[in-house]
């Protein structure tokens, strides 16, 4: 890991140590929560490709330090520190093209808090940042892999306004930023998201509200070399919508609009479409718990080098507790289908669908320990990549202090 990034580390960790010590003596209370997971995840094709499939197993060890602080309901901080580790069974060779070291190390620190000026105005706000170190990988003093090591920063903020009984407003942003350590390598992967958006609420009665909302979401990446081009993208987007209480077990919300989209690449034309979000939630309070969704519309896209996907999905999952507050299984599933329009003579088009199914559960042996395991089945199809089907299964222990 780069000396800057240990560095950072150690004065956040102790930052942590020092004003969790002040704060306990203060209130009297621990305001401290630390863990641990040890985990590993077995896949049957650990690359992602239709033929010449690889197996791989994956064991990580991630402890999180959490720092806390609550002044009843007007406010609330937490800081944490999860560093982890994470080695590989059968790492990538030299012959895939894109070869893997045998481990990889990560780190992260983050911040979240929410306070209430009054009981009509509340602001939220947060930020995580995180690192992988993954070095350049050398052969024979010969440089085989330039390095993968990068910074996520993911941030957000928002602020709530009841501005009478019955009428609400609502601001939010949020910044996604990947910046590479390898100056080669951040010229053609460095990605930036950035999202605002802003909303009106008007509750009818009877568990009833009815909003409006108007978005931008502004995606930013640019490549150099040989057919080079500005993969970068602006999405606005203009909606209303209608959410209902059903009563304490059922809740649903529903939303549809219009969208704009603009390419930085000034050879592609821009283009809009309809757009629309759906959700439901049963039996929230109750041992069995349903979700379901569906959305359609613009979304940042998964394929490289396209700049954005019209997306519809749908994706639904059942909790139920087997053993209250001991053992709980969830069953989830996923499919989408994200659709790309040609976006030049290189880049023609296509369609990019995924299918998942999955089974997990976890198990409190008691307040301070638990287990959990899961299976995934993934099935991608598409016209962009090759098409696969991979298995993964999960086992995991967790133990908190």
């Amino acid at each position: 890991m780069k000396i800057f990034a240990k560095l950072m580390m150690v004065a956040v960790m102790g930052s942590l140590v020092i004003g969790g010590r002040a704060l306990a003596q203060e209130r009297a209370v621990d305001p401290w929560s630390l863990s641990a997971t040890l985990g590993s995840q077995f896949s049957d094709n650990r690359d992602g490709t239709a033929d010449g499939k690889e197996s791989n197993v994956d064991v990580s060890l991630t402890p999180r330090v959490d720092l806390r602080w609550r002044d009843g309901e007007r406010s609330l901080l937490d800081l944490f520190v999860m560093p982890s580790i994470k080695w590989h069974s059968n790492p990538r060779s030299e012959d895939t093209g894109n070869p893997q070291n045998d481990s990889e190390l990560f780190g992260a620190v983050g911040v979240d808090g929410m306070h209430h000026f009054t009981p009509r105005v509340a602001i939220k706000a947060g930020d995580g940042l995180s690192y992988n170190d993954d070095p350049e990988i050398s052969q024979g003093g010969a440089s085989v892999r330039q390095s993968a090591s990068h910074w996520l920063n993911d941030a957000h903020a928002g602020a709530d306004v009841e501005i009478t009984e019955k009428v609400g407003a609502s601001l939010t942003g949020s910044s996604l930023t990947k910046r590479y350590t390898d100056n080669a390598v951040a010229e053609n992967q460095d990605e930036d998201t950035y999202n605002v958006e802003t909303a009106l609420k008007y509750m009818t009665g009877s568990g009833c509200a009815l909003f409006g909302v108007v978005g931008l979401t502004d995606f930013n990446a640019k490549s150099s070399g040989a057919g080079a081009r500005n993969r970068g993208s602006s999405v606005m987007s203009y909606g209303v919508g209608l959410e209902r209480l059903f009563s304490p077990d059922v809740s649903g919300k529903v939303s549809g609009g219009y969208q704009t989209a603009e390419y930085d690449d000034d050879t592609v034309d821009g283009t809009e479409t309809w757009n629309g979000n759906a959700e439901m939630t049963f039996r929230a309070a109750s041992p069995t718990r349903f979700r379901v969704g569906g959305s359609y519309g613009y979304y940042s896209p998964n394929v490289r080098p396209y700049s954005i996907q019209t997306l519809k999905a749908i994706s639904g999952a059942v909790d139920h507790d087997v053993l209250s507050e001991r053992l709980t299984v969830t069953l989830r599933g996923q499919y989408s289908e994200g659709e790309y329009q040609a976006e030049g003579a290189d880049l023609p088009g296509g369609v990019d669908k995924l299918t998942t199914v999955g089974l997990s559960g976890r198990y409190w042996m008691n307040r301070n320990w638990a287990v959990q395991a899961g299976y995934t089945y993934e099935n991608w199809d598409s016209d962009l990549r090759d098409s696969f089907d991979r298995n993964l299964v999960d086992v995991g222990v967790t133990a908190r202090l």
